[in-house]
């Protein structure tokens, strides 16, 4: 290679990468948040507050870590369980059709969890700052604290999708037998206006619905230009498929 060459190469690319970051910059500088160096105010950062002066304490479970005593905390259900199996986490190594990502909420909080995970991701919604993300690190500590997150989760939720400011998603995809999504296929964004049948590729939902039909609980097959899902097997499912041991989530 013409060493010439690749050093003009190199060092556009890492001009492009700068303006980049500057962009991104200037974008939320823009917004009047000034997202990265404004301190939160939510359910979060609350928590944290009565778990310094210890109002709230943390019970370490064997099984699920900090999970029951957070949702405690936080006022969330165990019953908003919700089960993606598709690989669209920054933990996706931990998530397969087998395996799938656990999803707790409220109107204010969201909770993910996989099992075998280091951390519990968190995401809320801060009156300043809008949607803010945490994790809470599983290993058991005398003094849990939530770390906030910044371009780990702005990779996906700071995008053209949530019209360039950091928001809160709910994707469709066409999942392959390993949960990745086939991209090729295209995805969808969930919202209240979404057509029934194009959502929730790449989770799992249960119950009937009886002729309409979801994505849900299908493989999908890829194809030389895109993929299929055949929505009937995935139709008026009642239960979980076999191959999920539910002894690792906190409902079956």
């Amino acid at each position: 290679m013409n060493t010439s060459l690749f050093a003009r190469a190199l060092t556009l690319g890492v001009f492009v990468s700068l303006i980049a970051v500057a962009h991104a910059q200037d974008r939320f500088g823009l917004t009047g948040i000034d997202y990265e160096t404004t301190p939160g105010d939510n359910p979060v950062t609350q928590l944290q507050t009565r778990l310094d002066s210890g109002d709230v304490t943390f019970q370490h479970d064997d099984s699920f870590g900090y999970l029951k005593a957070l949702l405690q905390a936080l006022d969330i259900p165990a019953e908003s369980q919700a089960l993606v199996f598709s690989k669209t986490s920054f933990q996706n190594r931990h998530i397969s059709p087998k395996k799938p990502r656990a999803i707790y909420f409220n109107d204010d909080v969201y909770i993910g969890t996989v099992q075998n995970g280091d951390i519990i991701e968190l995401s809320t919604a801060d009156p300043v700052l809008g949607a803010a993300f945490y994790t809470l690190d599983q290993r058991q500590t005398a003094n849990p604290r939530f770390v906030r997150q910044y371009h780990n989760c702005l990779q996906c939720h700071e995008s053209s999708i949530t019209r360039g400011i950091p928001g809160h998603i709910l994707r469709s995809v066409y999942p392959d037998d390993q949960g990745f999504p086939i991209l090729k296929a295209g995805t969808d964004t969930t919202n209240d206006a979404s057509p029934f049948e194009t959502r929730w590729g790449g989770w799992y939902v249960t119950g009937t619905h009886g002729d309409i039909r979801h994505r849900a609980n299908t493989i999908a097959e890829e194809t030389e230009r895109d993929a299929i899902l055949d929505l009937e097997s995935g139709a008026n499912q009642t239960t979980l498929p076999d191959s999920i041991n539910t002894d690792g989530y906190l409902t079956p």
